[in-house]
């Protein structure tokens, strides 16, 4: 398989999975596909295109990712404060 066809099916999943967020994990696999388009992207001396849906991974991606980081620490936070008071009365 050519190289832009590649970069695409990798781009092209990284989409979907930012959209399907699937608990965090698809979120994560958009930004891992996106890292590693743009790695193949500055390898070919930018040769190969892609920029724009590696940005849509980055973003939707990332914030899918911040969302389900910022859920855990709230989790566990709250798991924290309810057992730094003690047992219920």
């Amino acid at each position: 398989m050519e190289l832009q066809a590649q970069v695409d099916k990798l781009l092209n999943s990284g989409i979907y999975f930012s959209i399907f967020w699937l608990a965090g994990i698809g979120s994560f696999i958009s930004v891992r596909r996106a890292l590693r388009a743009r790695r193949m992207i500055i390898k070919s001396n930018r040769q190969l295109t892609g920029t724009g849906k590696i940005w849509w991974c980055f973003i939707v991606g990332g914030f899918g990712l911040l969302l389900w980081g910022g859920g855990l620490i709230a989790i566990i936070v709250s798991y924290l404060i309810q057992t730094a008071s003690g047992p219920p009365r």
